[in-house]
């Protein structure tokens, strides 16, 4: 007995001390001041740092005093009242409780059994039954429970898995121990002989449908602690299978039969207890059972667990990445076993252990060194890597040629074998040939990279992204890993290769006309390598780190060139697409300069399809690929001809004239004219022939509105055009440019809510102001119901009639009636720069900062209260989190803003408006 145990039961033997014949509900207060003092000892422990499997035993110690107390109250008093009626009864432990392990608010499951058999339960069962329950539910347990006999014990374990697997970790509490002990041999008996292959199969496929259902996969950003990948349920799952044949429920005994080594029975051990203890804690920090590692409790978590910053890393950053470290090596060992399983293809003890499961046929090919067998490649000799290194890049090349995977006992030889990656093996010429070989073949490069992830050579083949292995960063981005996040994104390049998406296909025909794929590869392997070392930003340090895989890797220098390239710009396509005006010729000649030649272009593009498929499903919108594509297609012609690329961009105004008159009426010339004459050209290179039109005709609207036979000076003119197929609607609006215009139009489009996308202001000569929106609804979908067009003019015309409009109560209204939820979970700074050195004319603010509903219409009026003059916009929400550009220039003075003391006061000023 632990020391803890005797000091529980010398505490309950002074408060729980029998006070005569009494229900224990009569002394409900006495239970409860027990459990209130054991449970905030166990909180003080945990608090100390003790471990998950020590907190957990100590709490099911515990509740097994405080049950047999109030077993042995319940029984004394219903025999009191009962004299004649007692039977034999037994308290059994179940599940997680029967295995000793009890979070801080996980479920009490227990059964009441009987020795009669088919007959009513009898009233002096059904007494002690109820008073037991009753104390439980008023102490604040949630009890799981059943009264069966041994018979019906034995019938609903063979009907369902899952009782079956609870009563498997049966453990006696109180009343009569043989009724126990001969529950235990029919259990035996009845449910787990003859019922192995049956159980395991059960168990295997329960796995598949829960790793399917909580993400199929480690690395999610919310993680699910029971039941995930890796998580605490995948390993008790091991040992419910092994049970069933063997009788063990320790790891000790896995070892023992030859199917662990001990240095997997320490990871899994050690995950174990690690995963305990952050579910304690989570059940700690929230006061009640929860399972979900919220992002939004991550911060609190790693705080409450000790963890600290460091080296630029958030303490939540490295509670995950310990967390992700732990659940990887669960779940590497869990599955390579399951597929033991599955395939009947081991040897040994564990083909003795899985002589129940049938074996399948198999013919076997030889060659070299290895034979393969079921689609699984397998070593000949197992000293083959110790005498002779590079075969162990050979095996990674074999897969890949003859697409069959790693056999649990070839993975087993690699984690046994990484020592022999040393860096006399990182330089050697045969590995490093036979890696660009893998990197080279279209299509087929991700499956192979993740098995050598899988057995870690990856990273000891490449450290730059070794220290990429379970890093957590929450940006507002990504929600996976670094390393997975890598891996998704050389997936999304392989699936290029045979995607038959029609919004694809432009990707692919640049893939199929990429001669050699091995440098674009490589460059997504290491794009995010920088951020291994906290690194901001991230892009130049993974530059530096392509810059050394390069010298190792003995590329020539037109490769190593490319590849720092397209490392050190593997953000910037998407970047400028998104907050830049790509309708000036400036953005595209830098951008250009940069870039240097088509083929770094067309690898470019490629990569950054990859990289923001990779950060998530929603991340590559409609919108986004419309401006990447309008940026690549600019810098095209400026990398084919740039005298023909500037001549282009020259507008000729009298060509344009003619052709936007031929699609208006007659009487429109003049005001056609009037448009040309006002408009600056930069104007007429965001439009074409049919949008400016359409801008003449919406301008004649505007001017009916003001002279017409009911005059409405200050009413805006609208038009609407929704462009579905790629997820968004052109608003243009026509108005007199006054104070506050922008910002009262941001906050009309609020009150829906809808999303801007982008804003393209114009002022004519004449003081007319005609603005171009791409909006879309809260979905990105295109905006095509009409009360929510409706509602945005009636909302303006309303704040343009009254200076000093009071939006909140409608935002308060849209923040009532719509979910909109920005992302504060994400941990990230709000970031306000003020840039006057890329752009001839104007200034550029960038802002990054969480998203909230109001956000734009607030920045505006700052700007505007700051006296600062928008000519450009681009707006983009992603995540909840806005990244907004503005072009702009000083009202008072005129040009950029260049004065240190006011871009400071700006900037103070725009952070105050963005954290409001």
């Amino acid at each position: 007995m632990s020391r803890h145990v005797e000091k529980v039961l010398a505490h309950a033997e002074r408060q729980l001390a029998p006070t005569g014949a009494k229900r224990p509900t009569d002394v409900l207060p006495f239970y409860k001041k027990f459990l209130k003092i054991e449970e905030h000892r166990l909180r003080l422990k945990h608090q100390a740092g003790g471990g998950g499997r020590d907190i957990c035993a100590r709490r099911s110690e515990l509740v097994d005093v405080l049950l047999r107390h109030v077993f042995e109250a319940a029984t004394a008093f219903t025999i009191a009242q009962r004299p004649d009626s007692a039977v034999p009864l037994t308290l059994i432990a179940l599940g997680g409780y029967g295995r000793g392990e009890l979070n801080p608010f996980s479920d009490v499951d227990v059964m009441f059994l009987h020795a009669k058999s088919g007959a009513a339960v009898s009233p002096y069962v059904s007494e002690v039954v109820e008073q037991i329950l009753y104390l439980l539910w008023d102490i604040g347990f949630k009890v799981g429970h059943s009264t069966r006999s041994i018979t019906e014990a034995i019938a609903e374990a063979n009907r369902e898995m899952r009782t079956k697997t609870s009563m498997l970790e049966s453990r006696y509490l109180a009343g009569a121990p043989k009724l126990a002990e001969l529950f235990r041999e029919q259990f035996r008996l009845k449910c787990v002989k003859a019922f192995e292959r049956q159980y395991v199969e059960l168990r295997m496929r329960d796995q598949a449908e829960r790793h399917a259902k909580f993400g199929d996969s480690v690395y999610m950003q919310e993680p699910h602690v029971k039941n995930g990948c890796g998580g605490l349920r995948d390993y008790q799952n091991l040992l419910w299978m092994t049970f069933f044949k063997e009788g063990a429920l320790t790891t000790t005994h896995l070892v023992g039969k030859n199917w662990l080594s001990p240095s997997d029975q320490r990871h899994i051990d050690a995950a174990y207890d690690f995963l305990l203890r952050v579910r304690n804690d989570l059940h700690y920090a929230n006061g009640r059972g929860t399972d979900i590692l919220h992002l939004n409790l991550q911060e609190e978590i790693a705080r409450r667990l000790h963890y600290r910053p460091s080296r630029g890393v958030h303490r939540s950053e490295a509670l995950m990445k310990e967390y992700f470290e732990h659940t990887r090596n669960v779940f590497r060992v869990t599955e390579r076993i399951t597929e033991q399983f599955a395939s009947g293809g081991s040897s040994g003890a564990l083909r003795l252990l899985l002589s129940f499961l049938p074996l399948a046929k198999s013919e076997v090919e030889e060659f070299e060194n290895f034979f393969s067998r079921l689609g699984q490649l397998h070593v000949e000799k197992p000293n083959l890597f110790l005498n002779d290194p590079p075969q162990m890049m050979r095996a990674f090349q074999l897969t890949q040629e003859r697409y069959v995977d790693l056999s649990p006992e070839l993975e087993d030889l690699f984690t046994r074998s990484l020592g022999l990656v040393t860096r006399t093996f990182q330089y050697a010429k045969e590995p490093r040939e036979m890696f660009k070989s893998i990197l080279s073949r279209k299509g087929e490069v991700g499956r192979v990279l993740r098995m050598m992830h899988r057995v870690d050579f990856l990273g000891r083949y490449l450290p730059e992204f070794g220290q990429l292995t379970c890093l957590v960063q929450h940006e507002f981005f990504h929600r996976y890993t670094a390393d997975e996040h890598t891996l998704v994104c050389i997936d999304k390049l392989d699936a290029l290769a045979t995607t038959e998406d029609t919004k694809l296909m432009p990707y692919r025909k640049l893939f199929e006309k990429l001669d050699d794929p091995f440098v674009l590869y490589l460059a997504l392997l290491l794009h995010d390598t920088g951020k291994g070392i906290a690194a901001r930003p991230h892009s130049e340090a993974s530059a530096l780190f392509a810059q050394r895989v390069a010298t190792r890797l003995q590329l020539p220098a037109s490769q190593r060139k490319a590849l720092i390239l397209l490392v050190d710009h593997h953000v910037s396509l998407s970047a400028i697409a998104q907050q830049r005006n790509l309708d000036d010729p400036a953005t595209i000649v830098e951008f250009a300069r940069s870039i240097k030649d088509q083929a770094n272009l067309d690898a470019l593009m490629l990569l950054t399809l990859a990289d923001s498929q990779g950060t998530s499903a929603k991340a590559w919108t409609d919108w986004k690929q419309l401006l990447v594509w309008q940026l690549y297609h600019s810098t095209t012609r400026y990398l084919a001809d740039q005298e023909a690329f500037h001549r282009q961009m020259r507008i000729e105004r009298e060509k344009l004239f003619v052709a936007v008159c031929a699609e208006l009426p007659d009487d429109s010339v003049e005001e056609a004219e009037a448009h040309f004459d006002f408009m600056p050209d930069n104007y007429f290179r965001a439009f074409a022939v049919r949008e400016i039109a359409s801008h003449v005709k919406l301008v004649r609207e505007f001017l009916w509105n003001l002279y017409g036979p009911s005059p409405a000076p200050l009413a805006p003119a609208f038009h609407w055009e929704p462009v579905p197929a790629k997820g968004h609607s052109v608003a243009s609006i026509c108005a007199w440019d006054r104070r506050q215009l922008l910002a009262k139009i941001a906050g009309s489009f609020a009150t829906v809510p809808i999303n801007i996308l982008s804003a393209d202001i114009y002022t004519r000569g004449d003081n007319l102001v005609l603005d171009a929106f791409h909006v879309c609804s809260a979905t990105s979908e295109a905006v095509v119901d009409r009360n929510d067009m409706a509602q945005v003019e009636v909302t303006l015309r309303a704040a343009l009639e009254h200076e000093h409009f009071d939006f909140t109560p409608l935002l308060e209204k849209a923040r009532r009636q719509h979910v909109y939820r920005a992302n504060r979970a994400l941990d990230f700074p709000t970031r306000i720069t003020l840039d006057s050195q890329s752009h001839p004319t104007y200034t550029l603010i960038e802002i990054e900062t969480p998203d909230r509903l109001g956000l734009l219409y607030d920045l505006l009026s700052c700007l505007v209260r700051e006296r600062v003059y928008i000519a450009f916009s681009r707006i983009n929400t992603e995540k909840g989190a806005a990244i907004d550009t503005f072009y702009v220039a000083d009202s008072a003075k005129g040009g950029k803003i260049t004065d240190p003391d006011r871009a400071e006061l700006l900037q103070k000023r725009l952070q105050e408006a963005a954290l409001s």
